[in-house]
């Protein structure tokens, strides 16, 4: 497996902070099937911003990135991972209820919202209860069950980019 370069893991350690980057971790720690081998770094960002930074970190230092949220249903390699692993999980999991609308963090996982949505007396995300994994991960997939489907229910997204650029993704659906 590549080492990535000491002085990219210690810019990552100056963005996220020290506890939230781990060399070598193993990735059988971070997925459902419990399988894999380490990853050459793994990086947990807490906000936006950081999962930015992070990304453009990375694509300045020439780093391949691989970006993960709970594991679910991940099959990894016993050889690892010769990449960056973002996971965004959950350091990366607030929920918001403004009115009729939840602002999510792509680290929440889909029981948590549907949870979050039911507090709020707020209806439509039922069909993701049972949907393992995270809203990022349902973002990206389209998750969807029992005659719903993630774009029925979202109306934009805050995406960054691989070279770390923040973009808006508006849906298409009035909200």
């Amino acid at each position: 497996m590549t080492k990535i370069d000491p002085t990219l893991t210690e810019a990552l350690r100056g963005i996220v902070g020290p506890e939230a980057v781990r060399v070598g971790a193993p990735m059988s720690e971070l997925t459902t099937f419990r399988i894999g081998g380490p990853a050459a770094v793994v990086v947990e960002p807490a906000t936006t911003d950081e999962a930015a930074q992070v990304l453009s970190a990375c694509h300045a230092a020439g780093a391949e990135v691989r970006v993960m949220g709970l594991g679910s249903d991940l099959l990894v390699s016993d050889a690892g991972v010769d990449a960056v692993v973002v996971r965004l999980a959950q350091r990366f999991s607030g929920i918001k209820v403004q009115g009729t609308k939840l602002f999510v963090d792509a680290g929440a996982s889909n029981e948590q919202v549907a949870q979050a949505a039911l507090a709020a007396g707020l209806a439509g995300y039922e069909f993701a209860s049972g949907i393992p994994g995270t809203i990022g991960g349902a973002a990206i997939m389209n998750a969807g069950a029992y005659g719903g489907e993630f774009r029925d229910v979202c109306c934009g997204l805050t995406c960054a980019t691989p070279d770390g650029r923040i973009v808006e993704v508006t849906a298409w659906q009035a909200c």
